[in-house]
């Protein structure tokens, strides 16, 4: 039984490479193509108005044989008007070296004509820019903190969605910056999202035990949230509510349980213990969580323009292979860079995290030094906003206590402090993270 092939037809075109690339994933995307032509490569060091090759891959049972349906639409595009003569079939070992370093060995095979496209956009729930308010005294923070619990209880009845989903329940709710909403609430154990950022999931109603200092049975409520269930909970323990410190997401309901289980008999709510010491457990080091992310292939670097991070700002400079996180922004320009990245030169890398993880993770390349002050007599570690952690990490602490942590500024610094913090969960980070910590909050 005939097999289908893949090949590749070249083409040599003068002109923009982004554009070309842009051009050529909407149509085979409005025509519904993705089956017959699954990819396109790209000539190494293509540039604007300069001459360059680029591969369309083909899927069909005879190589040279292209589809009734890609001739008919796709072909009729002006890039396709100088096909490489004298070679009707090209196969992937013929060009590997001509495309680049990025495709030297991925080899593609999702339906999409090519994958950085659909990667790289600029409304990504991953990519943040730094930004910090200090002074409250114009937020409502009651008003913001019903809007927020609204914004949870309707997530919960829905179960899971979209990114844009959530963007538009943010909208109903007048709730700004949704990109921040949903990192606050999966550090509050809330919400779970995947990887590339594309859907979320509310986690199961929990009940996550916390450290009490009274040495009782203290727990927070993590999860969706439903207000009939909640109401009937009062009958059965003593439920408090306690605003986020700035109001900018769901309340923290805290309860005093002396029977786990009876709760679970009564109510769809899971018992997981203490979460934030079990996390601190099996969380890797910094180098082991650098693994763990996740890899961006296919990204050609003299595409695009790029800013790195210096320590303290991203500043302009050609790419020269150097590891550092780093903006890629389009040659065209625009308000805002197309994404945020960490490149490992030793494995010729580039990788994607949150944010200020990836940030936390050159501010180690760069031998910067990483410190925290731990206040023991009131159980609270204190780190520079600057040096904010990785998200998992950081879903750690906010889980000793189901309290994000308060913005303190001193003459020096901005401090983010967080609550309920025991001495052995700090030193355990700490470590993993290779921070400093030192007794003493009020250091700047």
């Amino acid at each position: 039984m005939p097999q289908i092939q893949r090949w590749y037809q070249g083409f040599s075109y003068s002109g923009n490479p982004q554009e070309l690339v842009k051009q050529i994933s909407e149509q085979v995307q409005r025509h519904n193509l993705g089956e017959c032509v699954p990819l396109l490569r790209v000539e190494k060091g293509a540039k604007s108005r300069k001459q360059f090759y680029f591969f369309l891959a083909v899927e069909s049972l005879q190589k040279g044989n292209i589809p009734t349906e890609v001739q008919s639409t796709l072909l009729k595009l002006p890039f396709f008007k100088y096909p490489i003569k004298g070679s009707p079939s090209f196969s992937y070992e013929q060009i590997k070296s001509m495309v680049g370093v990025a495709h030297d060995v991925y080899e593609y095979t999702n339906n999409i004509p090519y994958q950085l496209v659909g990667e790289l956009t600029c409304d990504r729930p991953f990519d943040l820019r730094e930004t910090v308010v200090i002074n409250n005294s114009f937020i409502d923070i009651d008003a913001m903190s019903r809007r927020s619990e609204e914004l949870l209880f309707w997530l919960s009845a829905l179960g899971s969605g979209t990114w844009e989903s959530f963007k538009k329940g943010c909208e109903v709710l007048q709730l700004q910056e949704p990109k921040r909403i949903l990192r606050r609430l999966r550090l509050l154990g809330h919400i779970e999202s995947s990887l590339d950022g594309k859907r979320w999931s509310a986690t199961p109603p929990s009940l996550v035990k916390i450290n009490s200092q009274l040495n009782s049975h203290e727990f927070i409520l993590c999860g969706q949230r439903c207000i009939s269930w909640l109401t009937q909970l009062k009958e059965y323990t003593n439920i408090i509510s306690l605003d986020q410190p700035r109001g900018n997401a769901p309340p923290c309901i805290r309860l005093k349980v002396n029977e786990c289980n009876r709760i679970a008999e009564k109510f769809p709510i899971i018992y997981t213990g203490d979460v934030s010491s079990q996390l601190a457990d099996i969380l890797p080091d910094l180098v082991g969580w650098q693994y763990c992310l996740r890899s961006i292939p296919g990204v050609v670097s003299s595409l695009y323009e790029w800013k790195r991070f210096d320590g303290n700002d991203f500043v302009e400079r050609t790419f020269q292979n150097e590891t550092g996180m780093y903006q890629m922004w389009d040659r065209e320009g625009g308000d805002f860079p197309r994404m945020s990245l960490f490149y490992e030169a030793q494995t010729n890398t580039w990788l994607q995290g949150d944010w200020y993880g990836l940030r936390f993770l050159a501010l180690h390349y760069t031998n910067r030094l990483l410190i925290a002050r731990y206040d023991s007599t009131k159980a609270r570690l204190a780190i520079p906003f600057s040096q904010r952690w990785p998200e998992l990490y950081e879903r750690t602490l906010v889980l000793a206590s189901g309290l994000l942590p308060v913005y303190y500024e001193t003459e020096n610094k901005i401090w983010l402090i967080y609550e309920n913090i025991a001495p052995n969960l700090a030193e355990n980070l700490t470590k993993k993270l290779y921070v400093n910590c030192e007794e003493g909050i009020s250091c700047a």
